[in-house]
């Protein structure tokens, strides 16, 4: 009755159970970091690896501003997607410099023709003073349509080049009213007359651009036309053509008379840039339309331009 009973048992089973529980424990935990530090290095790699290569092209166009560098990697994502745009973006900037370099090309090829005949003429007049009055008159002549011809030459290279056309704003006005209006001045100042077919079309345009288109256009009619007849204007759903009687397009040059500075053989002898059948072209895509040109029945060709809707 005054005795007591103490019962007990040693804790090193669960001691060791618990170390045990405790090892596997972080045995798993490193697993998973290490797997988890792993997955996420590998999914970082994925995403900056087109980072990568385009600081890489990036870097590249800087320091050799050449523009052949490519990305090449594709995709759904946002990285895909910038990268396919930087892909697209230098070809139409290599495509643009490109054009830009042949423009500049041509354009000193053109410009050697009337500054060679110009310093030609004005050496005449410097060495000879003893000229004629006619053949003094006839150098004089030939200075003033030289000047006349370098003016042009510069003012459609200009118009070409600057982009100041493209920043023209859009109107809406009436190409059959614009059509009679520039062939009427052109009428006054060259003397040759001009017949106009035309029905109210109203588009929504540049204005200043599509009347240098027009006048690109009669320039070319008048040059090529030496018959003395009438040059027809149409103007209509089909768009707004120029007809004349010269000798036409010859087959092989149809496809190439709207490229810059192109000149047939028979051209080469007629004053002229050639760049206004390229300005009304580009003035025509840029509205969404595009020049055409044909044959017409009877001799001479109808040349002419559709705007888009």
């Amino acid at each position: 009755r005054q005795g007591a009973v103490q019962i007990g048992r040693s804790l090193d089973e669960t001691d060791r159970v618990l170390r045990s529980l405790r090892a596997r424990t972080l045995l798993l935990s490193l697993l998973v970091s290490g797997v988890a530090i792993a997955l996420g290095l590998w999914i970082a790699g994925r995403v900056t690896r087109s980072l990568r290569r385009l600081t890489v092209a990036a870097e590249h166009v800087e320091t050799t501003g050449r523009l052949d560098a490519t990305v090449g990697i594709g995709g759904d994502d946002e990285v895909g997607r910038l990268s396919s745009a930087f892909d697209r973006m230098l070809v139409a900037l290599a495509r643009s410099k490109d054009d830009q370099q042949r423009l500049v090309q041509d354009a000193g090829h053109e410009l050697r023709t009337p500054l060679t005949s110009l310093r030609t003429n004005l050496d005449t007049l410097r060495r000879y003073a003893d000229l004629s009055p006619s053949d003094r008159d006839a150098i004089v002549s030939d200075l003033h349509a030289e000047t006349e011809e370098l003016t042009e030459l510069v003012n459609e290279i200009v118009a070409v080049a600057s982009g100041s056309i493209a920043d023209e704003p859009v109107e809406e006005f009436d190409l059959a009213a614009l059509a009679e209006e520039s062939a009427a001045r052109y009428e006054r100042r060259t003397g040759r007359r001009i017949v106009v077919s035309a029905e109210p079309t109203y588009v929504t345009a540049q204005r200043g651009a599509v009347q240098r288109a027009i006048s690109c256009l009669l320039d070319n009619a008048r040059k090529f036309d030496t018959s003395g007849a009438a040059i027809e204007v149409t103007v209509g759903d089909d768009g707004l053509s120029v007809a004349d009687r010269g000798a036409g397009i010859p087959p092989g040059e149809m496809a190439q008379i709207f490229d810059r500075f192109h000149r047939g053989d028979e051209a080469r002898t007629l004053p002229g840039s050639g760049l206004g059948l390229a300005i009304v072209r580009e003035t025509a895509q840029r509205h969404g339309g595009d020049a055409f040109a044909r044959n017409r029945e009877g001799g001479g060709a109808i040349v002419g331009f559709r705007l888009g809707t």
